[in-house]
């Protein structure tokens, strides 16, 4: 296959709008090259084939098609939007360490759709396709879709297994609060979804002395039964 300059600047273009800024530096680089020398040699013949597949027309129009299909779905304000929200959100806030570079290395990306959102625009396709490709998407996807498993009012107490020793000696092991809002801050912790202890989403608790924001595999139902039997021991 003889590679031709034109062909070389063609997909260089298309590298400026696939978001592949290091293969049109490249491309354009080799197009010069061969504008001076005439030819490339085995290895960078082998190297712009690579790269001339990476950035075709067949990837431009089907990225073309899917930015309009974003849009579309953007638009109509369902699910899409709501989902890809709530991955910006956790994007923008979490911290957690098991996954930081992960997770800084996609938050800008999520204040930009943020920002777009707030301003009444429709975020960049390529921004909220780094979000939804993520690889903790899955596990995310799967906190987003379960509702929450407690209800307003109800009778909790934190997890023996989310308290330190110390905690415990001082009784936070019997501590129990009624939970005062459901959702009081965007999910910041990725976990695995459990049927039993649920996932990440957060809770409002006003415990005895002090109030507290908790997520829900921290917490634990208090059931009457007991918590009355309880209190008639005292």
């Amino acid at each position: 296959m003889t590679i031709t300059r034109r062909q070389l600047i063609n997909a260089a273009a298309a590298a400026i709008v696939l978001g592949n800024r290091r293969d049109e530096l490249t491309l354009n680089d080799m197009a010069r090259n061969l504008k001076k020398w005439g030819t490339l040699t085995i290895r960078q013949t082998a190297f712009a084939k690579s790269l001339l597949e990476r950035n075709s027309s067949e990837k431009l129009q089907a990225m073309q098609s899917a930015e309009v299909d974003h849009e579309r779905k953007w638009r109509q304000n369902g699910d899409y939007t709501e989902w890809v929200l709530f991955l910006a959100r956790f994007f923008s806030k979490s911290d957690q360490t098991a996954y930081q570079m992960h997770v800084q290395n996609r938050r800008r990306y999520a204040n930009a759709i943020l920002m777009a959102y707030l301003g009444g625009t429709v975020p960049r396709y390529k921004d909220c396709e780094l979000l939804t490709s993520s690889k903790l998407a899955d596990r995310l996807r799967k906190i987003y879709d379960h509702p929450p498993i407690y209800s307003l009012g109800e009778l909790v107490a934190i997890r023996a297994s989310e308290l330190s020793y110390w905690d415990l000696e001082q009784g936070a092991g019997k501590e129990m609060g009624f939970i005062t809002e459901i959702e009081p801050t965007p999910v910041d912790t990725v976990g695995t979804y459990n049927k039993t202890k649920g996932g990440t989403k957060t809770y409002r608790i006003m415990f005895t002395h002090r109030e507290a924001i908790l997520r829900e595999n921290q917490i634990k139902l208090v059931s009457r039964k007991n918590h009355n039997k309880e209190k008639s021991c005292k």
